[in-house]
C-alpha cells in the first residue's frame, strides 16, 4: 500500500541511508534563534531565551526536520540549559511531560516496561529505551540521530508520552477519512469543523509536494484528514498530560508545530487560555541571511511559529529520485 503520511514516506527513505552528516558551514544564523514577532536574534543557549521558551504551565512545541542531526542536538541542548540554569520548568512548575511524535499509543506498554526496569536497576539507558520501542522497525531515521534528545529525557526523569495514535488507526483514516472515526471522538478532537479553505489548500499542496508531484492534489483529501487527525490527537495528548504535569514539551516535525493548522491550532480551539509556544527548526541556505525570510507562513503570509531556530542543512540524497523509482516499479491497481 502506498505510504499514507509525509512522515512515513520521508522517514522510510531516510532510514535506509547512513546517518546524514550535517554540512559544515560558516552561516551566521547556525545555532541561532529568532523571535518572529520582534525579529530579535539570540544564541540558542542563552539562558534568558530558554526561560522564555518554557514558562510555567506552557505547552512548548519543538519542531524538527526528521533527518537533521543538529535539530535533535539543539533540542537536547535546550533541555540541558533549562535544567542547568535552575530547572524552573521542573522545580517550580511541576513538570514537564515530554510528548514524542515518534512514539505511538500502542507502545505505552513498552514505555512502562522500560521505566519499571529503570527503577528496579536504578539505571536505564538510551539503548534500553530504543530496544523497548523497537526503533529499528519504526520507520524513523537512524536512532543515532535521536540519541542526544532521548538521553536528556531519560536524564531528567520526565514522563515520556506517546504522541501519535496507533499506526493502523492513522492508516484507516488516510483511506476512509472521517468515516474511520467515531463521531463523538471526531467532535472532541475538533475535526468536525473544517479548516479554512486557504489553510486546507495549503495543506493539500504540502502533501502534493512531499510526494514529489507524483499524484495530483485532488488525490490527497483523506490524507489531509489523517494529517489533521494526528495534529488534533497530539493536542489532546498534550492537554491530558498537562493535567498531571505543569509543563508539556512536544517533539514533532515542523508541519505539526505550525500555529495556523498544526497542533497549536487545535490547542487554541480547546484551551484558548493555555500558553502555547511553537518553535520551528529550519535549515540555513547559502546567501540567505535575513532570518525573517525563514520559517513557515500562514495563508496571509504571517509567521506560523513564534520562534525559528537555525541549523546547517543535513547532507542527504534527493528523496524524490527514490520515490519516483518506487512509484514506477509499483504494479498498477486493477
Amino acid at each position: 500500500m502506498r505510504k499514507v503520511m509525509i512522515r512515513m514516506v520521508v522517514a522510510a527513505l531516510a532510514a535506509t541511508m547512513a546517518v546524514p552528516a550535517v554540512a559544515q558551514t560558516a552561516h551566521p544564523l547556525v545555532w541561532k534563534i529568532v523571535e518572529t514577532r520582534t525579529g530579535i536574534v539570540t544564541d540558542l543557549t542563552d539562558p534568558a531565551l530558554v526561560r522564555a521558551l518554557f514558562p510555567c504551565g506552557a505547552i512548548t512545541l519543538l519542531g524538527e526536520v526528521h533527518d537533521n542531526a543538529d535539530h535533535h542536538r539543539m533540542r537536547a541542548k535546550l533541555l540541558e540549559v533549562e535544567h542547568d540554569a535552575g530547572g524552573e520548568m521542573r522545580n517550580n512548575c511541576g513538570g514537564p511531560a515530554f510528548v514524542f511524535e515518534h512514539i505511538t499509543s500502542d507502545q505505552q506498554t513498552a514505555l512502562d516496561e522500560f521505566w519499571l526496569g529503570r527503577h528496579r536497576t536504578h539505571g536505564g539507558t538510551v539503548d534500553s529505551l530504543l530496544r523497548h520501542l523497537q526503533w529499528g522497525k519504526s520507520g524513523w531515521p537512524s536512532a543515532l540521530l535521536f540519541r542526544p534528545l532521548l538521553q536528556q529525557a531519560i536524564r531528567l526523569g520526565s514522563r515520556i508520552v506517546p504522541g501519535n495514535p496507533a499506526r493502523e488507526v492513522t492508516r484507516k483514516v488516510a483511506k476512509q477519512g472521517l468515516d474511520a472515526l467515531d463521531t463523538a471522538n471526531a467532535v472532541l478532537l475538533g475535526l468536525d469543523v473544517p479548516l479554512a479553505p486557504a489553510s486546507n489548500d495549503a495543506l493539500l499542496s504540502e502533501l502534493e509536494a512531499s510526494h514529489c508531484g507524483l499524484m495530483p492534489k485532488s488525490a490527497f483529501g483523506n490524507m489531509a484528514v489523517a494529517q489533521r487527525y494526528r495534529d488534533s490527537y497530539m493536542a489532546d495528548v498534550a492537554l491530558k498530560a498537562s493535567e498531571a504535569s505543569g509543563n508539556v514539551v512536544i517533539f514533532a516535525g515542523n508541519g505539526h508545530v505550525r500555529t495556523d493548522r498544526g497542533i497549536p491550532y487545535y490547542l487554541k480551539q480547546r484551551a484558548p487560555e493555555r500558553t502555547v509556544i511553537a518553535v520551528a527548526f529550519t535549515e540555513t541556505e547559502d546567501g540567505k541571511l535575513d532570518p525573517a525570510t525563514y520559517g513557515p507562513r500562514d495563508a496571509q503570509g504571517k509567521p506560523a511559529a513564534g520562534y525559528v531556530a537555525f541549523a546547517a542543512p543535513a547532507q542527504r540524497d534527493d528523496p524524490c529520485e527514490e520515490m519516483r523509482a518506487q512509484f514506477k516499479a509499483k504494479p498498477k491497481q486493477p
